[in-house]
């Protein structure tokens, strides 16, 4: 006996794959049609400050006490060696490691030794000539949180032979080149990337550090970037 229902269901089975057919063919499509990331060339160049006058813990030996103040001043500038290729789409910046960078740190300050034994007290001041300490093998990476915006790590591999005179803080030897920009704001017109031939971009960003005891004492660091974006015609 006929079922009168079954045509019915394979006119069902067949419209269900027509439809899911037009649906992947539409994704596909709209997947196509989105534009290619743009490609620029881009260059950094930067410099770090730092300032500081900081008193270490104290260091007890029987009736003796000693203090260790460190007073340094810092400059460190850097830049990439070469452009490096970065892919921007919808106004942002997609992930990308900027190696290769290269530089220089200048140092210079005093170390001052204050040691009380009793009621005797004895100072010494030890000037520090100033040194040229240079890397060559830096990294950052880059990255965009959102459209318009470009986030960069702190600065990594920045290999420097250790410093005492003057002693560095333990934040100037984990940031050699400062704190990391964080957040950087991109023109209204990267948002459409393809008409841009260029863009440039200057920032900056400051930070200050009082220490607390047993230490004592304050840093301060400011940095500034320049960061040139210059478009690849292919």
């Amino acid at each position: 006996m006929c079922d009168p229902l079954r045509p019915l269901a394979r006119l069902g089975r067949k419209l269900g794959l027509l439809c899911l057919v037009g649906i992947t063919c539409s994704a596909a499509a709209h997947a196509s049609a989105a534009p290619a990331p743009t490609l620029f060339r881009l260059t950094i160049v930067g410099t770090a400050h730092q300032d500081w006058s900081v008193t270490a813990a104290p260091v007890v030996n029987g009736d003796c006490r000693r203090t260790e103040t460190s007073e340094g001043i810092r400059t460190a500038t850097f830049r990439t060696k070469a452009p490096v290729i970065v892919r921007v789409a919808g106004g942002r910046v997609l992930p990308v490691d900027v190696r290769g960078m290269v530089g220089k740190v200048t140092l210079a300050g005093a170390n001052t030794t204050e040691e009380v034994c009793g009621e005797t007290g004895t100072s010494k001041i030890a000037d520090c000539a100033q040194t040229t300490r240079a890397f060559t093998r830096a990294t950052v990476h880059a990255a965009s949180p959102r459209p318009g915006v470009v986030a960069f790590k702190e600065i990594a591999n920045v290999r420097l032979a250790t410093a005492d005179c003057p002693l560095e803080p333990a934040d100037v030897v984990r940031r050699p080149l400062g704190p990391p920009l964080n957040l950087v704001r991109l023109p209204k017109e990267a948002l459409k990337e393809q008409k841009l031939a260029r863009i440039n971009l200057r920032a900056t960003r400051n930070r200050r550090k009082g220490y607390g005891s047993p230490q004592k004492g304050q840093l301060v660091e400011r940095v500034e970037w320049t960061l040139k974006f210059v478009r690849v015609h292919t």
